[in-house]
């Protein structure tokens, strides 16, 4: 069965691939030739972190993976004149990020960045897929991503008690009753899990539901329903 994917996630993917056949726009041939090789090794599954999960990647982190490592690069050869990611000095990309965390670095809209460190992160898997790719020919690439700061506060919780979900449904036409219970009870991401689900993921008399590992966001798992696996039934 083909997943659903309601924001054509591959459809954006794909047509950025296409668009970008003979360049990324507004950064040097070097960088767009190595942010496109990574890119398509991520694909493929090729040079992953050793600690990282093995296979190829979703058009969803792929995507993430193009947009943040394309504007990483844009500012880098901006602020930095630099023509040549792998030229990059640790002092450099440190002074960087802290600037990007202080707001000297603001998105395209002028606002600060509220997820700096998920840039670091992701800085950190393209430098180490750098190292890993150099190493199979036995060239050793210090790794100066090792001491960048991963942290970050955490959002604020927003959440509804049971009785204000209870008293949400109670109010709601069946169709959009059993669908608030069925969100609430199984925690399931929607809409694209949610939008991938089949009677037949149902189990043990619609008390568990299985979301399938090739409909999952991050992995498959089996969910018990404590609450609206009756509902759901009927």
């Amino acid at each position: 069965m083909n997943k659903i994917d309601p924001y054509r996630i591959k459809e954006k993917y794909l047509n950025w691939k296409q668009k970008t056949h003979s360049g990324i726009p507004e950064i040097s041939k070097f960088n767009s030739n190595i942010l496109k090789e990574y890119l398509q090794d991520m694909e493929n599954g090729m040079n992953v972190a050793t600690a990282s999960k093995k296979g190829s990647r979703s058009y969803v982190r792929l995507n993430v993976l193009r947009q943040r490592m394309t504007f990483l690069t844009k500012e880098l050869e901006k602020r930095l004149k630099i023509e040549k990611l792998m030229e990059i000095t640790e002092l450099q990309i440190f002074n960087f990020f802290g600037e990007m965390r202080q707001g000297l670095i603001t998105r395209q809209d002028g606002k600060i960045f509220k997820s700096a460190k998920d840039f670091v992160k992701d800085f950190k898997a393209f430098w180490h897929w750098h190292q890993k790719k150099n190493r199979k020919i036995s060239i050793e690439i210090k790794d100066i991503t090792i001491d960048l700061d991963t942290s970050g506060e955490k959002p604020d919780w927003v959440y509804l008690t049971e009785e204000q979900v209870r008293n949400l449904a109670e109010n709601a036409i069946p169709y959009y009753k059993v669908l608030i219970w069925f969100l609430f009870d199984s925690s399931i991401r929607a809409p694209t899990e949610l939008m991938n689900i089949k009677v037949s993921d149902f189990y043990n008399d619609f008390k568990e539901v299985q979301i399938r590992e090739e409909t999952g966001k991050t992995f498959g798992r089996r969910i018990k329903l404590l609450i609206c696996s009756k509902i759901i039934k009927e």
